[in-house]
C-alpha cells in the first residue's frame, strides 16, 4: 500500500509539471499583444512539454506491461555491435554539441539471440544518461566483448558520478540521483532498463563514485 501511494504521488508530481507549463503558455498565447517571435516561442514550449508528457505516459504504460508480464520477447539472432552502433548514431549531434569524445571497442562478430527492439531501449537509455551527465569536452567509452558464454556491453562516462546510497536505488521507479533536478528526467529510464534486462534473462551492474563518472554493464547470454 505504501509503495502504491508513493507511485501515485510520484506520477502525479511528474504529470503536473509539464501540464502546468502547457496551461501557462496556452494562457499567454491568448493575449492580443504578442509578437510573432513570442508566439513561436510559447508554441515551442507547449510542444516540448507535450513531448515530455507523452514520453512519461508511454514509459509508465510500458513499465506496467513489463511488470505484469504482458510483453513476450521476440528473440532472433542479430549482430550486437551493429545494433549498438545504430543507437549511437542517434546521439551524434548531442555528442558534437558538448564536444564529447566517444571511444568504442566493439567485437564486430558478436551474435546474440534476443529481442533487438527491447534492447534498443536499454542502449538508448544508457547512452542518453551518459551524454546527459558527461560534461563538455568529456569522454564516453562503449565496450562490447565476449566473456565465455556471455556478451558484455559496458558504457562508461566521466561525469559527476553517483554516491553509494543512490547506486543502491538507481533502478527504483522515479528515483533520481540528481536531487537538484538540474537535468531533465522522470526517474523511469533505468527502472525500464532493469526490467527489460531481467525479462531477457540478463544482468545489469553499475559502478560509480562521486566525481568519478559511472559505468553500466549489461550481460547477455550468447
Amino acid at each position: 500500500e505504501m509503495l502504491k501511494n508513493d507511485f501515485v504521488s510520484n506520477v502525479s508530481h511528474e504529470l503536473k509539471t509539464p501540464l502546468a507549463v502547457i496551461q501557462n503558455y496556452a494562457t499567454l498565447l491568448q493575449s492580443d499583444n504578442l509578437s510573432d517571435e513570442e508566439r513561436r516561442q510559447y508554441s515551442r514550449r507547449i510542444g516540448e512539454a507535450s513531448s515530455r508528457l507523452s514520453v512519461l505516459v508511454s514509459n509508465i504504460l510500458l513499465l506496467s506491461r513489463l511488470e505484469n508480464q504482458k510483453i513476450m520477447p521476440a528473440r532472433h539472432p542479430f549482430n550486437l555491435s551493429e545494433a549498438l552502433c545504430r543507437c549511437i548514431l542517434n546521439y551524434e549531434s548531442a555528442l558534437d554539441e558538448k564536444d564529447i569524445e566517444l571511444i568504442t571497442e566493439l567485437d564486430q562478430d558478436l551474435i546474440v539471440s534476443s529481442d533487438e527492439n527491447l534492447l534498443d531501449m536499454v542502449w538508448n537509455n544508457l547512452l542518453s544518461n551518459a551524454v546527459k551527465f558527461t560534461p563538455e569536452h568529456g569522454r564516453i567509452e562503449v565496450l562490447i566483448k565476449k566473456e565465455g558464454g556471455t556478451a558484455a556491453v559496458k558504457i562508461t562516462d566521466n561525469g559527476c558520478g553517483i554516491d553509494g546510497k543512490s547506486v543502491r536505488h538507481i533502478f527504483d521507479k522515479f528515483y533520481q540521483a540528481d536531487a537538484s533536478h538540474a537535468t531533465q528526467g522522470n526517474g523511469l529510464g533505468l527502472a525500464l532498463t532493469k526490467r527489460i534486462v531481467d525479462l531477457l534473462e540478463g544482468d545489469i551492474f553499475v559502478e560509480s563514485a562521486p566525481g568519478k563518472g559511472a559505468s553500466f554493464t549489461v550481460e547477455l547470454k550468447v
